[in-house]
């Protein structure tokens, strides 16, 4: 039973995880020792995805469903495209700062100096959510789109409260910015403001120009951005733990795709999915350590031996 040790620690970080992979990094992160309130300056990217089609949608399936389902099926639907939206932005290295009905803001905190290649690889996030995600058919007929605005420059975390009860802002230019850049945007487009164009590597970003306006639409990136998301993450600090805690869903998805790749033919889990399973342990052989792309420090990992026989005798 070596895999159990350490029962009182894993249960502990499985519940903190459970609650801080709701909490942006900006908040999990942030210094408690201050005396609030504080504000810490930093600069950043941000991404604001608004979803189309909501009223619509609502619409539909409250006419088409039968009684009491359509709100399941709603549900079902929005959580599944905007989770969809969700992934590649955390897979890009972003933090999700707040969701506001149907829309998401999501941030990369950057140094000064990487604000224009952060920029390229947003910008290369927001292509993909529009080659991927841009227009969703649903089930009742009615279209899901999502458009989006980029901002960048500097921003400012804002800590209020007391000791009980606290609460932060992100302000700057570069929220009124996204704003304004998410209102220039229609279904399926993408709109870089005025500072994001101005700081971004304009020669790798095909745009065209919006009348009146010194925001920009991006078209196309003419080649990948050469700031990748491992650089970016080694860039602010990354940890075992920060992705541990932080990107529960996102790293657990990767790392099950990783085993896959690297563990062929075999039914492989980390120790945390070992630990949960609450099957005897000599049903778990212990798996050479590989070298596994985007994977840090994994821990100890398994392969599951027991045949369907055992199982059922188990469950019995």
């Amino acid at each position: 039973m070596g895999w159990i040790k350490g029962e009182g620690e894993i249960e502990a970080s499985y519940k903190i995880s459970k609650i801080a992979a709701h909490v942006p990094d900006l908040v999990v992160y942030s210094t408690l020792t201050n005396d609030i309130p504080y504000a810490e300056n930093f600069h950043g990217v941000l991404l604001f995805a608004d979803v189309s089609g909501f009223t619509n949608l609502t619409e539909k399936f409250c006419l088409s469903c039968k009684k009491g389902y359509g709100a399941d099926e709603l549900t079902r639907t929005l959580n599944s495209y905007i989770g969809e939206i969700v992934s590649h932005i955390l897979d890009n290295g972003g933090d999700i700062l707040n969701y506001a009905g149907d829309a998401i803001l999501a941030l990369w905190t950057v140094e000064r100096v990487q604000l224009s290649e952060v920029i390229s690889l947003v910008v290369k996030c927001s292509l993909n959510i529009q080659d991927q995600c841009g227009v969703r058919e649903t089930g009742v007929g009615c279209q899901l789109k999502v458009k989006i605005g980029i901002s960048a420059g500097k921003l400012s975390k804002v800590i209020v409260g007391d000791e009980i009860s606290q609460y932060f802002v992100v302000i700057g230019r570069a929220v009124d910015e996204v704003r304004l850049a998410e209102g220039l945007a229609v279904a399926s487009t993408i709109i870089l403001s005025p500072n994001a164009w101005e700081l971004c590597e304009r020669d790798n970003i095909a745009i065209d120009p919006i009348e009146n306006e010194r925001a920009v639409k991006v078209r196309y990136i003419k080649r990948e951005p050469s700031f990748s998301v491992e650089k970016y993450q080694d860039s602010i600090g990354t940890s075992v733990e920060h992705e541990k805690v932080t990107r529960v869903i996102g790293r657990k998805v990767n790392l099950a795709a990783r085993l896959m790749m690297h563990y062929p033919g075999v039914v492989s889990c980390d120790s945390e999915t070992c630990y949960y399973s609450k099957l005897p342990a000599f049903y778990f052989n212990e798996l050479p350590k590989k070298a596994m792309k985007g994977v840090k420090n994994p821990g100890v990992l398994y392969q599951f031996m027991a045949n369907k026989h055992q199982m059922y005798d188990h469950l019995m």
